[in-house]
């Protein structure tokens, strides 16, 4: 368990290619482990007024409760912002993290200030948008077609 390790790193997302900052710490280290003992203590003695071998019992709630939020806080980084994939739940399974990046398009999609973001799936937004255009208009020149009488002289 090094003393001081990395809070934060860059990478690249694998479904988007975009650089994003990501948190590498995962667990907690020492100087975290001592932090948690130095407040179990502090707290200890405000609360007893004297140095208490309960604090045991703090410290060990502390350094779980900084386990939980390093780890929490490291899971919820590994999730790309721009795209909604995860990495984590692509080894695990690439259907789920397939859909849950399609989820998470329609879900953006639909608001107005995604095309205003730099999202890599505009391209695709725009694609579907000019897709559908393309169909509306041929469906209206064929329903054109059938309502207009013919022209005769």
């Amino acid at each position: 368990m090094p003393l001081i390790s990395r809070l934060r790193g860059r990478c690249y997302c694998a479904f988007c290619k975009t650089e994003r900052s990501v948190y590498v710490k995962k667990h907690i280290d020492m100087t975290n482990v001592l932090g948690a003992m130095i407040l179990a203590v502090a707290v200890a003695f405000v609360y007893y007024g004297e140095p208490d071998p309960r604090f045991v019992v703090l410290f060990g709630l502390f350094v779980l409760l900084g386990e939980a939020f390093v780890y929490l806080r490291w899971r919820a980084s590994m999730v790309c912002k721009l795209c909604g994939f995860d990495p984590l739940v692509y080894k695990r399974s690439p259907e789920r993290a397939a859909q849950g990046v399609r989820e998470f398009y329609q879900e953006k999609s639909a608001k107005p200030e995604f095309l205003l973001s730099r999202s890599p799936l505009i391209e695709v937004h725009r694609r579907e948008k000019r897709q559908q255009r393309r169909q509306q208009m041929v469906k209206s020149l064929a329903t054109r077609e059938k309502v207009a009488p013919p022209k005769s002289l």
